[in-house]
């Protein structure tokens, strides 16, 4: 053991105070000292010391109230009761306090040395299963992020799209609610990886999610399909008001100035395509991939126009008028 650790002695007797203070100074532990309850629990809260001994009978607030509270604030610090040989009440003591342990006063150095060794073993056991539930949690995270969200762009990934598009096919379904897909592939986006990198591509895609997210509502579902192609999920909402949403982005990326870098450098013009389509204004849709399908056809039509334009699924078009 060293002097990495602290221990805080609450007495308000100074014999008792000074030998145990000697004794474990002689050890290299840091030791503060209180010579009452409150300042006990002062110290504790500011130093938060790695193991505690008070005395159980101390005036105004005595040992139990403040093994009690230190308890109930953080219990993985060790607290050991200090009472006389003579306490019939000692077997209560764990139970009333919730403490760790005893040492029985007249003090034995051998005894107090066998404790406290003990107890900051214990303390150490605690620290390590706080370091790896912290761990735990930090890999939990990651791993949310990493079944969630596309690493490229921040926005959700094909994966978490898919789980929300069953769940929301569902739920229209169910309550007779419409649903539209609108899904958008940024044109000739391969010209900018060969002209400028795939580092500023990445950028591009990036800055174009952000586009999307500034342009939807907070109920609609943006998300990274893939490649260069992204999708926007739209419940309770039909397809021309699919339309709207799909055409305001498109206006703001043909506007917008891309850039490839921190630095000013060249900017980066792109435009983008889009199609959508309405669950159940489309009566052929009946699965959510046929919502898909039915978006994709409609993007495929506007590529095949000349780009750079919103097509609607024809059948959810006719449907929608």
């Amino acid at each position: 053991m060293s002097n990495r650790y602290k221990i805080l002695i609450a007495d308000d007797r100074e014999d008792n105070l000074g030998l145990l203070r000697e004794w474990l100074s002689s050890q290299d532990y840091y030791v503060r000292c209180a010579r009452d309850g409150r300042e006990a629990l002062d110290i504790a809260r500011n130093d938060h010391p790695d193991l505690v001994l008070v005395d159980k009978v101390m005036p105004e607030v005595d040992g139990l109230i403040v093994t009690r509270e230190l308890k109930r604030e953080d219990p993985t610090v060790p607290v050991i009761v200090l009472t006389g040989r003579e306490d019939t009440r000692r077997a209560a003591i764990f139970e009333d306090s919730g403490a760790d342990d005893l040492i029985m006063k007249p003090f034995q150095y051998e005894e107090v040395e066998t404790r406290v060794r003990t107890m900051l073993k214990k303390r150490e056991v605690f620290r390590a299963l706080e370091q790896a539930n912290d761990e735990l949690r930090r890999a939990n995270e990651r791993m949310s992020r990493l079944i969630q969200f596309d690493d490229k762009t921040g926005l959700y990934n094909f994966r978490f799209f898919m789980e929300r598009l069953h769940e929301e096919f569902k739920r229209a379904r169910r309550y007779g609610n419409r649903l539209t897909l609108a899904m958008f592939d940024i044109d000739h986006f391969k010209a900018v990886n060969d002209r400028c990198g795939h580092p500023a591509g990445d950028r591009v895609l990036k800055q174009f999610g952000e586009i999307m997210v500034h342009s939807s509502r907070e109920t609609d579902l943006i998300a990274r399909y893939g490649g260069e192609e992204f999708v926007a999920l739209l419940p309770q909402t039909t397809a021309v008001h699919g339309q709207r949403l799909a055409e305001r982005i498109r206006r703001v990326t043909e506007s917008y100035r891309f850039h490839g870098s921190d630095d000013p450098g060249p900017v980066i013009r792109i435009t983008v395509s889009a199609g959508v389509a309405t669950y159940p204004l489309n009566d052929r849709i009946g699965r959510p991939e046929d919502l898909v399908q039915a978006a994709d056809a409609a993007l495929y039509r506007a590529k095949a126009a000349g780009r750079n334009r919103t097509h609607l699924d024809q059948h959810s078009l006719v449907a929608a008028r």
